[in-house]
């Protein structure tokens, strides 16, 4: 009896096999990057290898912390529930994911919820990272979502233009729950690939890894000013409002007391850049793709200052300051000419001398 052929399944209707679907989720997560950032998404091309892997994945789950409060509105208790269930998720929970992806289904549809609908995949992507760098970014999401948490959950019953902080300790408790933590795990990641390293070295390293993060987000705070205010939400403490009579609404319109309070933040902004070249001296100059990588975003965000401030009623205007295209280029030019020398990357961050009020 003649052998009877039985031809093969076409390979669109196999199962995929593990590792085939892994790439899928890589990729899936490369795409999904380039959606729900610009500046990220060009800047992290600087980085490489098991790196680039873990510090793409933690963006995108960072981000998926961020759409809980910015694009998914809801009284303050389903709010902290859904915070919970991120945190539950990153710890192997799948019925709290399944909450998360079922509820992110039914919203508006957005770039940033998308991350949360597709969380299963994020997670197992996490998964196949090297079981310490997986470690390192559960612990800086769990950070964030657990403080974005308190300060969310806190707006939401307060109501709209009420301020988000109270006073400088919140601020900076602020900046680094949403940004100081994320320069913590990457420099727990940058470490972990430096041989050789010196003890002292890598304590001050740890000392300072915040800098960057939270250099970043008080820029961001400052160039969002316009935009989140007609938003509801104010960033600037109410202890410093407080001192000049005023309320969230009074910052819209140009004044000399928004004028002040802009360049004050403004001063705390540059202080933690005029820190990153600190930062940088820790790191040897042979980890020159990470060197790049904290460089330019603190490049842009110097320039990006300068073009806000240059104009006394930026905050006036409803849309955020941005850097022209030419500007953008120029201090990536100075960058990649100065990230290879630790003298050249103190020089090329030099400290800036802000405008009169």
């Amino acid at each position: 009896m003649p052998a009877v052929h039985v031809p093969e399944a076409p390979a669109s209707l196999a199962p995929p096999a593990p590792l085939q679907a892994l790439a899928t989720e890589r990729a899936w997560c490369r795409e999904a990057l380039l959606r729900v950032s610009r500046t990220f998404a060009l800047n992290i091309r600087c980085l490489s290898g098991r790196m680039l892997e873990s510090v793409r994945l933690a963006y995108l789950l960072c981000r998926a912390a961020d759409a809980l409060e910015d694009s998914w509105p809801g009284p303050a208790h389903e709010m902290a529930m859904r915070f919970d269930d991120l945190v539950q998720a990153l710890e192997g929970d799948r019925t709290a994911a399944a909450r998360l992806v079922a509820g992110a289904a039914v919203q508006r549809p957005r770039a940033d919820l998308d991350l949360l609908s597709r969380l299963p995949a994020l997670l197992r992507v996490l998964e196949s990272l090297e079981p310490a760098d997986a470690d390192d970014v559960r612990q800086c999401v769990r950070t964030m979502a657990r403080g974005m948490k308190r300060y969310a959950t806190r707006a939401a019953d307060r109501g709209a233009l009420e301020p988000y902080l109270e006073d400088d300790d919140e601020l900076r408790d602020y900046c680094h729950v949403v940004a100081g933590c994320v320069g913590e795990m990457l420099t727990r990641l940058v470490s972990r690939l430096i041989e050789d390293d010196d003890a002292a070295l890598h304590a001050r390293r740890l000392e300072l890894a915040p800098v960057v993060g939270e250099a970043l987000q008080l820029t961001n705070i400052l160039l969002d000013w316009p935009v989140d205010l007609r938003g509801g939400r104010c960033h600037v403490p109410r202890s410093w409002l407080a001192r000049h009579r005023l309320s969230p609404r009074d910052l819209i319109g140009p004044s000399s007391e928004a004028r002040e309070l802009s360049l004050r933040l403004a001063t705390l902004a540059h202080a933690s850049l005029d820190r990153v070249p600190d930062y940088l001296d820790t790191i040897p100059t042979r980890e020159h793709r990470y060197r790049l990588f904290c460089l330019l975003p603190a490049l842009w965000a110097r320039a990006s200052l300068d073009v806000a401030l240059a104009r006394p009623g930026f905050h006036a205007i409803a849309q955020r300051p941005r850097l022209p295209r030419a500007t953008v280029m120029l201090e990536a030019f100075r960058g990649l000419l100065a990230h290879g020398q630790h003298g050249a990357t103190r020089q090329v961050l030099g400290r800036r001398v802000l405008p009169a009020t």
